[in-house]
């Protein structure tokens, strides 16, 4: 047996307690398994859509047969202005939408219309041989390109004044337009008073002020904006000044009243 000195053994007991005293350094803890994945929110928007382009929504027969069939309806008549409006629902072959001529009654019977005014009053005829003031016509997209022209490259609605015709797109009253956010019935509303009040004889017009209600004769198929109609309407001559590029935004606005 080996023998240690006195202070030899007093060293490797003092050496034996600091090394059990002395903390040791925290190791951190493993745990088996796999590692929870970190979550993250997705924070990539989706683009705002264009204003004036055709909203997604249901499928839309593309061209029909270029003639029209007029519909059966009761004859309708609304307003006591001196001056009478004389109409026909129509749609084109092709074109199935069964409440298209009771839609277009009441929107021109209501009284936040043309009626209200107090100057105009409609009555509708049912006759197919009749010769009406304007013939309202429920028209594919296709064929309305080809009436209404491609100067400005959206679907869109149009009074033809040679022809008498309202000319009516399928596609924009079966999806609206995005300045109506999904408020359908309201666009139909509108496309009929605005497509009228042209057929009356009036001309494009602009937001009047900031945050307004929109007039019904600004083109808010295509937006609400001012400056966007100026630019739109710089590949028209004849709209090219109906609208001032003043920044003012109006809320969409169906009615004359």
């Amino acid at each position: 047996m080996a023998w240690w000195p006195p202070a030899v053994l007093v060293f490797a007991i003092a050496l034996s307690a600091a090394l059990l005293l002395t903390p040791r350094a925290v190791e951190p803890r493993r745990v088996a398994g796999v590692a929870w994945p970190r979550q993250t929110t997705a924070t990539t928007a989706r683009p705002a859509p264009e204003p004036a382009a055709l909203p997604e929504g249901v499928p839309i027969t593309p061209t029909g047969s270029g003639d029209w069939q007029v519909l059966p309806g009761p004859a309708t008549a609304a307003g006591t202005g001196a001056r009478l409006m004389t109409y026909t629902v129509e749609t084109e072959g092709g074109v199935d939408v069964p409440t298209f001529g009771t839609d277009v009654d009441t929107v021109l019977t209501d009284r936040r219309g043309w009626v209200g005014l107090g100057e105009v009053s409609f009555r509708r005829l049912t006759d197919p041989e009749a010769r009406p003031d304007v013939r309202i016509s429920l028209t594919s997209p296709e064929t309305t390109r080809r009436l209404c022209g491609f100067a400005i490259p959206y679907d869109s609605s149009c009074h033809l004044g040679r022809r008498h015709r309202i000319v009516v797109n399928l596609a924009r009253w079966l999806r609206g337009a995005h300045s109506y956010d999904g408020d359908l019935a309201g666009y139909r509303r509108y496309a009929i008073t605005h497509e009228m009040g042209h057929a009356l004889g009036l001309g494009h017009v602009g937001c009047p002020v900031d945050g307004a209600p929109a007039p019904v004769m600004m083109q808010q198929t295509f937006g609400l904006s001012n400056t966007y109609l100026e630019q739109l309407n710089r590949a028209e001559p004849g709209n090219a000044t109906a609208v001032r590029s003043d920044g003012a935004v109006c809320r969409p606005n169906p009615w004359v009243m």
